[in-house]
């Protein structure tokens, strides 16, 4: 099967320029060479299959043989809202939940927050996001939002069509064939707090706007445990309407 890239642009072009580190790590990591066929993707749905016509020591200029666009996404939205654990834990987790089909994941603040990512920092996690994509064989990449405080996160959520989750230790097992309902056509958001979990005050504003608090197991779970384990779950129950 020919090597993925991905292309930050439209891909209706006969002819496109591959640059930066895609370019890079075809060129100097796969070793390709004029000739070489390669599929090409946005991040959009989009994807080309494509031959390369001319190579040079930073860029692949790649021919366009067929284009293709990938149904409307039939999964249902998950967009997962969770504080941020220390160190590369956080590049790990960003890196699972891309794979599992997260739509959407949100760093959040919260009261209890020991980590401020940062703007450079989540810039920096995109090609961890790209990368994620091209394992996976996705189409369609996950979205990586700006930094959000709690209140403000929870207010705008509390206005969209969704099912909201918080995990919570005190919560029920999560029973995901009945707890998610099939009905709605919005989107699913999990909320996963720091080490320690939300405050109580935070929990209760969760509760007020109509999330459900669940948990998996009576074990505390480090953030990026919990929130692998929840994706998990959740994409998996709802891959089972299609």
């Amino acid at each position: 099967m020919p090597h993925r890239f991905y292309f930050e642009g439209s891909l209706d072009p006969d002819q496109l320029l591959l640059e930066g580190s895609e370019a890079h790590h075809g060129l100097h990591v796969l070793r390709l060479q004029v000739g070489d066929s390669v599929l090409v993707f946005n991040g959009t749905g989009a994807e080309a299959e494509g031959v390369i016509t001319k190579t040079s020591r930073k860029t692949i200029e790649i021919k366009v043989i067929e284009r293709c666009e990938t149904p409307v996404e039939t999964q249902v939205p998950l967009i997962l809202a969770t504080a941020v654990p220390k160190g590369d834990r956080f590049r790990w987790l960003v890196e699972k939940v891309a794979e599992l089909g997260v739509s959407k994941l949100v760093p959040l603040i919260t009261e209890r927050s020991s980590v401020d990512p940062g703007e450079n920092r989540l810039k920096k996690l995109q090609q961890t996001i790209v990368a994620a994509a091209k394992q996976s064989g996705q189409t369609r990449m996950m979205e990586l939002a700006s930094v959000q405080k709690w209140d403000e996160f929870l207010e705008e959520a509390s206005h969209s069509d969704c099912q909201m989750f918080v995990a919570d230790p005190n919560g029920a097992r999560l029973d995901v064939l009945n707890s998610i309902s099939t009905d709605s056509s919005g989107s699913l958001v999990l909320m996963i707090g720091p080490e320690g979990g939300f405050s109580p005050d935070e929990l209760n504003s969760a509760l007020e706007q109509g999330a459900k608090p669940i948990k998996l197991s009576e074990a505390i779970l480090r953030i990026e445990t919990a929130a692998i384990l929840f994706a998990g779950l959740i994409r998996l129950a709802t891959d089972q309407w299609e």
